[in-house]
């Protein structure tokens, strides 16, 4: 099937002709399915039936977030050689623990040893909304996702808590979002293990994707070269990084170097052709051009359009310590592709509300407020004559509310989604937000019309029919 986005982004970037495993690597899937949460477009938000039953006891979850909590349930009982599962700290709680768990216990019960990896990013900042977790959270957190193994179950968990940069201006850590059994199939894309955050009151908005075909044996790969860092140091450690890597088996838990690393099982190829994506941040890779050109891929890929770009992101600046920064080629690009006279492309673009954040104080907005946006753009269009069009607007999620309501409590809406979408022909989902930063991160940009259409309708369209009600012209 041509895929003519993806030999650009490949082209551009001057890869070999198989790519980069692990890093940017043309594949394929045979299934795919979008795993959209909350999911409750129409809904009114001063309405807390989606959490809350009469009396004030829980309510049943809403049936897009079961739909999530069941994907990664079966992923996880799937297992039959390796499963993977790689995140952010604050680790797992609540639903999302019980998950795994019910995942590992099937998996046992049907006779099944997998090997396991869990690899946690470890930012270590200690402010609202952010646990600091210590080391011994971290052994009572990988305890606690065997706790439904059967005694005799064999199975053993390789867990490592890692930063691999520490310096003040080189910070970097693993942001990836994975659950992957087997190189059969695959959970990647924006979604924290946070109970908290979202499933309960002013759940977040976040999509990642389930999909199973070769797509899902580059994620194993790209954690294979995060985990053959962790390898290197615990046996040599640099100065710059932090690792705490242990071993949890038959009820015990002690310090061990990272597991043999296990070769995906090789699968035909599918329908559908993908590029995954995948980012190492700072420290794991000696060269930082090779380590990071997947996150060039954006700017590349927003460069062809014709007629429309569709974003949906937290923030598009990142606005740290009193300084908006900018991914400067992703503005570059938007600029050009609004002032081409050959072209009148539509740009749309949804971010969280400014200053939004969950009902425990996690910031969903580092504090780029839309003004600043549209003083970035006009900055970069420089006074061109524009032949396309450009809005932005704050997540919205039905046609009343301005934010969640209980009780006389009021949180703004918080968008977590890393999605974009270029002429209703190709789209990504993963964890790789569009402002810059050094982290870890890993994706998927998907080809494929009839994808993205069902991506447009079932997502994007009610996304912006709610949400543009509140929004403005950029450009």
């Amino acid at each position: 099937m041509p895929s003519p986005l993806i030999d650009a982004c490949l082209t551009s970037l001057r890869v070999p002709p198989g790519g980069l495993p692990g890093m940017i690597a043309p594949t394929t899937f045979d299934r795919f399915e979008l795993l959209q949460t909350p999911g409750l477009w129409g809904h009114d938000p001063a309405d807390n039936s989606y959490w809350q039953a009469h009396g004030g006891s829980p309510a049943p979850l809403p049936a897009a977030s079961r739909r999530l909590l069941e994907a990664i349930e079966g992923v996880v009982a799937s297992a039959e050689s390796l499963l993977d599962i790689a995140s952010l700290e604050s680790f797992a709680t609540g639903g999302f623990v019980a998950a795994i768990q019910r995942g590992l216990a099937r998996a046992a019960r049907q006779g099944r040893r997998p090997t396991v990896r869990i690899l946690y990013g470890r930012h270590g900042f200690v402010r609202e909304g952010f646990v600091y977790e210590q080391e011994a959270d971290f052994d009572a957190f990988v305890a606690g996702l065997a706790a439904e193994l059967p005694a005799d179950s064999g199975i053993a968990l390789h867990a490592c808590l890692m930063k691999s940069s520490s310096g003040a201006t080189t910070l970097s850590w693993n942001h990836a979002k994975i659950i992957a059994a087997d190189g059969r199939r695959a959970i990647v894309g924006g979604h924290n293990l946070w109970h908290d955050d979202y499933l309960t009151f002013a759940p977040v908005h976040d999509v990642s994707a389930f999909v199973e075909g070769q797509a899902a044996a580059e994620a194993h790969r790209f954690l294979d070269l995060l985990w053959r860092w962790v390898g290197e140091q615990v046996t040599s450690p640099s100065d710059d990084a932090k690792v705490y890597a242990i071993r949890w088996c038959d009820g015990r838990t002690e310090s061990a170097p990272p597991p043999p690393s296990i070769a995906p099982q090789l699968m035909p190829s599918g329908d559908t052709p993908a590029l995954a994506l995948g980012r190492l941040g700072i420290g794991v890779h000696p060269d930082p051009r090779i380590a990071n050109a997947a996150g060039a891929v954006a700017a590349i890929a927003l460069r062809q359009a014709r007629q429309s770009i569709r974003i949906s992101q937290m923030d598009f600046g990142l606005f740290w310590q009193g300084t908006n920064y900018w991914s400067a080629d992703v503005v570059t690009a938007l600029a050009d592709v609004l002032t081409d006279p050959a072209r009148a492309v539509e740009v749309s673009l949804v971010l969280s509300e400014y200053g939004a954040k969950t009902m425990t104080g996690g910031p969903y907005s580092f504090g780029t407020k839309p003004s600043d946006v549209v003083a970035e753009i006009r900055r970069a269009i420089d006074g061109r004559p524009v032949t396309g069009r450009m809005r932005l607007a704050p997540l919205r999620i039905s046609p009343q509310g301005e934010g969640w309501g209980h009780h006389g409590r009021e949180l703004a809406f918080a968008n977590h989604a890393k999605v974009w979408i270029v002429d209703d022909r190709a789209f990504h989902v993963g964890s790789d937000n569009i402002y810059p930063h050094t982290l870890q991160e890993f994706g998927y940009l998907v080809e494929s019309e009839p994808l993205t259409r069902d991506l447009v309708r079932d997502y994007w369209t009610p996304l912006w029919e709610h949400s543009a009600r509140a929004g403005c012209d950029v450009a």
